[in-house]
């Protein structure tokens, strides 16, 4: 069995596992050889519950049902990664005041503008004593600094045509543009590195050097197709690029098991091996489609090939089909073509 046939196994049985044992996310720090993360899934119409998970250091993934938040816990307080969507943050603010009793969340990162993991913005900087008026976007009262790329705070502001302006206590209050932002909380570096044209024009993921974790936010999910974003500025190529650069910072313990831990936005938590074999069954996806653009053939042709058909099994859901990733990729790549310069 290959080896990425053989992580599959292991991701679909890690599911059943988590399904059928209904295992409890609050419980004791993870042991080796538990990274894969079991994160439970909701029963149909359920409301989903909040469960905290001990990464390594001061990490902790903070799993929403559907999306993954991370939380850096330290002397001088919270730091979380995205808030996730409005509807959980009050379960989220509730199972952080539980579980980290005293202690106050300081900062926020919005890894993109996607109301799923910004959409709990206002009701943080409420709970922390703010509600607008401070802060370049009206928000981050009482000492909560929310940060984010330009782009994605020109989103969430509606300085963008098609963008709907959200309100002021949502906002991001510190900004930059370029490569990076580097901060240090809880005595720990902390590395905000932004990422072009990948699920959007604002990515950013953060990698906590000190506790050797890095949070993908919206750039990698274990369990669904990538969505490209392509209104927002998303691409195919900046998607692959980003998960190079994550692999460019992991480094294992052993065999590409261990080290450096990877907290997706959505799914199970996940090493290098994990982000390797996402990263290469893309590339193959890519260049099945490239390969099909290049003979012509029409966006209805190439869906009827079915190239992802490998694949459908783990990553489609009712939600984003292989059909919808499939047209995402073919028009991403169409675009690309037909903007590249002609050689002589």
């Amino acid at each position: 069995m290959s080896r990425f046939r053989h992580t599959l196994y292991l991701a679909l049985m890690c599911g059943v596992v988590a399904t059928t044992t209904g295992l409890a996310m609050q419980g004791a720090p993870a042991q080796p050889g538990q990274n894969r993360a079991q994160t439970p899934r909701p029963a149909a119409g359920s409301s989903p519950e909040v469960g905290i998970l001990p990464v390594q250091g001061k990490v902790y993934l903070i799993n929403l049902g559907d999306v993954n938040v991370t939380a850096q816990v330290g002397d001088e307080g919270i730091l979380l990664v995205d808030s996730g969507p409005a509807e959980m943050a009050d379960k989220l603010i509730a199972a952080l005041q539980r579980r980290f009793e005293g202690k106050r969340i300081r900062q926020l990162v919005n890894t993109h503008a996607h109301p799923d993991h910004s959409g709990g913005n206002g009701a943080i900087v409420r709970a922390s004593g703010g509600g607008g008026g401070g802060g370049r976007g009206g928000g981050g009262g009482g000492g909560l600094r929310i940060i984010a790329h330009e782009n994605t705070f020109n989103r969430m502001s509606g300085a963008v045509d098609g963008e709907k302006e959200r309100p002021l206590d949502e906002r991001p209050t510190s900004t930059f543009m370029g490569e990076k932002k580097e901060i240090h909380f809880n005595g720990e570096p902390i590395e905000i590195l932004y990422q072009p044209a990948a699920h959007t024009d604002g990515d950013v993921m953060v990698f906590f050097r000190g506790s050797d974790v890095i949070s993908a936010g919206g750039l990698f999910a274990t369990d669904r197709y990538p969505e490209i974003d392509a209104q927002r500025g998303g691409t195919m190529q900046g998607t692959l690029d980003a998960l190079n650069r994550i692999l460019d910072i992991t480094i294992p313990k052993f065999n590409e098991q261990g080290g450096t831990r990877v907290i997706p936005g959505q799914g199970r938590l996940c090493n290098e091996s994990d982000v390797d074999d996402y990263r290469n069954w893309m590339t193959i996806v890519k260049d099945r489609v490239q390969a099909m653009i290049k003979k012509g053939m029409t966006l209805q042709q190439v869906k009827a090939a079915k190239p992802t058909l490998d694949y459908d099994g783990v990553f489609a859901t009712p939600r984003y089909t292989a059909d919808m990733f499939v047209e995402a990729v073919y028009k991403d790549l169409s675009a690309a073509t037909k903007s590249a310069p002609r050689s002589n």
